[in-house]
């Protein structure tokens, strides 16, 4: 019962319209070290190592919190936290960050810490990247006495003045 509950709470928080449709179908696989799952707080750690993939996505940190809504008894996602040396990848669109959230009912990333994303050469630094999936926007901020970064490489007309999140 228990691993039937891990498995949809890990589903629910790669499917979003961030992902592509292949994505949406491909088994989730998570490995850590360890797990300490907490029901009756709605909490599940993942310590150590933690590797995250499903289709094309993938995600690195030290460790992983999912926090469960409270509400009904639903055991549905209400937002992640991936702390460490956070590093994703989708497709070919990469982030790195010290810290990296997700909210499942604003479909909000939040990555902090030397945020930095790239994609086919260009990229974009900040202290702090907002990224509203359902709304295929971002909003990049730095440090009081610090400048956001961005960097475009395009090639006779094609790639796009931004990396899209």
């Amino acid at each position: 019962m228990r691993k039937a509950i891990l498995g949809v709470l890990l589903a629910l928080l790669f499917v979003s319209p961030g992902f592509t449709e292949a994505s949406k179908e491909a088994p989730i696989e998570v490995q850590a070290q360890s797990l300490e799952a907490n029901y009756k707080e709605g909490v599940l750690h993942f310590i150590g190592n933690v590797r995250v993939t499903k289709g094309d996505f993938h995600l690195e940190s030290t460790e992983m919190r999912v926090y469960l809504k409270s509400q009904n008894n639903t055991n549905q996602i209400d937002w992640v936290e991936a702390m460490g040396g956070v590093k994703m990848r989708y497709g070919e669109k990469f982030g790195t960050s010290e810290r990296a959230l997700y909210y499942s009912d604003e479909g909000k990333v939040v990555l902090e810490g030397n945020a930095l994303l790239w994609e086919k050469g260009n990229r974009i630094r900040g202290s702090r990247v907002t990224i509203f999936l359902r709304e295929d926007r971002a909003v990049v901020e730095s440090k009081p006495g610090e400048k956001v970064e961005l960097l475009v490489t395009e090639k006779e007309g094609e790639g796009q003045f931004l990396p899209r999140p």
